[in-house]
Parts: structure tokens; sequence; C-alpha cells
């Protein structure tokens, strides 16, 4: 009897490994631990990402037997996720730009050939929604972007910065005095 063909191995291979070959806290060699595959739906269609994970095998460092995932992943994917940040951005576009409801999304993902329930479309939408507010509430990235502003043009800090008022309120008091002076 012949092996069955399953839809997995008409799949895209995208193979992946860490760029470091040494721990980056104790900077011993760091060995490959296991390989994992991981399919993700983008808007190009499906692929099978082959990871090689690396582990720290010293007992005195204190990221012992911990997984160092290849750092391309992040690229692709988000951590449990099925589709790519690609998809999420998408999902996010029809709905804030454009919008659309869950069921138009919907309709505009098959459209693109992207064949997902409604459901799905929601859990992405909510990820989008994460994503976004931990853009937009990440003080250490506000705080060296009003630095990086203030120190290039200490004068114009008010007409240069792309940062929206709301964003400006939530500031700690007294720090963008600081700055500013």
């Amino acid at each position: 009897m012949a092996r069955p063909h399953h839809a997995l191995d008409k799949l895209s291979l995208q193979t992946f490994e860490p760029l470091s070959t040494t721990c980056l806290t104790c900077g011993k060699a760091a060995h490959i631990a296991y390989h994992t595959q991981h399919t993700v739906t983008t808007l190009e269609g499906q692929y099978r990402l082959y990871l090689a994970v690396r582990r720290c095998n010293h007992p005195e460092c204190p990221r012992y037997h911990q997984p160092y995932r290849p750092e391309a992943e992040g690229a692709w994917v988000l951590p449990h996720g099925e589709y790519g940040l690609d998809v999420i951005a998408l999902v996010g576009f029809l709905r804030y730009r454009r919008h659309q409801s869950q069921a138009e999304i919907h309709r505009s993902l098959h459209e693109r050939g992207l064949l997902i329930g409604q459901r799905t479309v929601l859990n992405l939408l909510a990820r989008y929604e994460e994503l976004v507010t931990i853009h937009v509430t990440d003080w250490e990235r506000l705080q060296s972007l009003l630095v990086l502003i203030v120190w290039l043009e200490p004068n114009m800090v008010y007409y240069r910065t792309r940062i929206e008022m709301r964003q400006w309120r939530r500031c700690r008091p007294g720090v963008i005095k600081c700055l500013l002076s």
C-alpha cells in the first residue's frame, strides 16, 4: 500500500537557526537541543517553519536548559500563533482604517484566499489590539524618543514630535518639564 500524501508535505519549507552559536548569558557553546516545526499562514500562502532550538548545557549558567529559538521566527509569527504578522496587520487595517465589521473582514480575507472562520478573525483582531497597546504604552520607548527629540531640537519639541497628545498626558508629571529644561 502506498504511503498517504498529506497537505503538509506540499507546504514551502523555511529553515531557521539562532544567529548565535553561543549562550547569550555566559558565552559558552549552546548546542542544538532539538528541532521543531511550525505551520504559518501568511498572505502569500502557507509555510512550514523548521526551527533549530539551542540550549546552554552549563549548569552554572542562569539560562541553563532554557530554549534559545531563532530570531527570524519572530518576523513571521507571534508565539503560539498560526497566522503571520502580515495577516494580523491586515485585519487591524481593515477594522480601524476601513472601518469594516467582523463579517466584512471575514469576507475580505476569503476574497484574498485566506479561508478562516469568523471567530479566528475576532482572535486576530484581539492580537492586533494587544500589539498596538504594547506599542503605545511602552514607557521606555516613549521616554527614549522624548530624550532623542529634546537632544536634537530643544526649541522645537512641540512641533517636531510625532507623539500624540494622549501619549504626552500619560507621561509621568515633571519628566517632560525636566527634559525640556
